[in-house]
């Protein structure tokens, strides 16, 4: 089980946080905080300046559409990430601010988030019913 927490933004909205452990070029976990956002249909994303400190090299660049509605070309990174208890190959896209954990990562989870400030958020492993 994953727990994180909702917390308030600076404009007021609310966001759902967890923690999750990247592995670095070394092959060392890094901790990095990160949003669960369901509109987003990769795998994370990073701002640039912390894939850096991971020091992952780029394994090339996709088209996405942002949630703007516009397509835009992105680089990505592939690393590991520990997710339930086992490590995961898992592509992290360059974002220019909000680290984010989207569907890919989530598949096969059960999410429950009490969706008020300092509310819960619960990631379970689960199986399709």
């Amino acid at each position: 089980m994953i727990r994180g927490a909702v917390t308030r933004n600076p404009d007021g909205g609310l966001e759902a946080w967890i923690a999750v452990s990247v592995m670095d070029a070394d092959g060392e976990p890094q901790r990095y905080d990160v949003i669960v956002d369901t509109g987003c249909t990769g795998w994370l994303t990073l701002p640039e300046s912390d894939i850096r400190r991971l020091g992952l090299a780029r394994a090339g660049s996709r088209d996405s559409i942002t949630a703007s509605g516009n397509a835009e070309e992105f680089d990505y990174y592939e690393t590991w990430v520990l997710w339930h208890g086992q490590l995961h190959e898992v592509e992290i896209f360059q974002s220019i601010d909000q680290p984010l954990l989207g569907m890919e990562l989530l598949e096969g989870s059960r999410v429950a988030v009490n969706a008020w400030d300092d509310g819960d958020v619960i990631i379970e492993e689960a199986q399709p019913v």
